[in-house]
């Protein structure tokens, strides 16, 4: 009996997405006091697919798959997190993080491939780390490397302290 785990990752854009996320994003940015829609202005979108096939003593077992999908304007990174197989996952949770507050750090959790991304999405009053799994493709390298360079440029334009910006360390092992 083990547990086998899967990931997969994948370019995607806003026309890819499901009706009802496309819904849960448009009303939460409503709710998060974002000043407009942000799924017109997306210019980089990432799905991962993460499929755990646990093991049973008797039968089969039910494989669970959790899906991210990470979408980024010039301002901020839309991060979805849901079960693909509902049509409407009750469970969907949708963070808004804007750029010039964002550090994007490749993670190794558990020697895999993956993004840690820390921040303090709106609405929240606390600053938090959310690791993204990935398969580590190229497809993950460009997003990743897309993302970093937007929130680059976004605290540049906004003049964040330099006190508050990520060590120039985490952004050279994306180049």
């Amino acid at each position: 009996m083990g547990t086998h785990r899967n990931l997969s990752s994948r370019v995607i854009g806003v026309h890819g997405l499901p009706g009802p996320v496309i819904s849960l994003i448009q009303e939460q940015a409503e709710v998060r006091g974002l000043a407009r829609d942000p799924l017109p202005a997306v210019t980089h979108g990432l799905r991962t697919d993460e499929v755990d096939a646990g093991g049973r003593w008797f039968g089969r077992g039910r494989a669970r798959r959790h899906a991210v999908e990470l979408l980024l304007t010039p301002d901020v990174l839309v991060v979805t997190e849901r079960d693909p197989d509902r049509d409407r996952d009750p469970d969907a949770q949708v963070t808004f993080h804007r750029l010039q507050q964002l550090e994007v750090t490749a993670s190794a959790a558990g020697g895999e491939p993956g993004m840690t991304l820390l921040s303090t999405p709106l609405g929240s009053t606390e600053r938090g780390v959310r690791v993204v799994p990935s398969d580590g493709g190229p497809e993950t390298a460009r997003f990743l490397e897309a993302l970093v360079d937007a929130a680059d440029r976004c605290r540049r334009v906004t003049g964040v302290p330099s006190s508050r910006m990520p060590a120039d360390d985490f952004a050279r092992e994306y180049h």
